[in-house]
């Protein structure tokens, strides 16, 4: 396998030779590694909310409390897959 890297930066250039040099063997992990210690690592930090506190019960109108039992989506569908096939078909033409 053959991996090739485009490095616009000297010095990142040859530390990237040094750091080969140095290793036995590279592997895609030991590269990824090395390639993400350039990239700053932020931590973000944010509260996490109780959703007890931040949730809302849906209140329904009597307009909207209509029988719905019979409703049944995608009852025309006799054979999912060949549908679901067809879809993709179409949007990626």
């Amino acid at each position: 396998m053959t991996i090739t890297l485009k490095i616009d930066n000297p010095d990142i250039e040859e530390q990237l030779k040094q750091f080969i040099k140095e290793q036995k063997e590279i592997t895609l992990d030991v590269l990824s590694q090395f390639i993400d210690s350039f990239q700053k690592k932020d931590v973000l930090v944010f509260k996490k909310k109780d959703p007890r506190k931040h949730s809302r019960k849906i209140e329904y109108t009597d307009e909207e409390n209509e029988d719905l039992s019979d409703v049944k989506p995608y009852a025309h569908v006799e054979d999912s897959g060949k549908y679901i096939h067809d879809l993709r078909r179409q949007r990626n033409r």
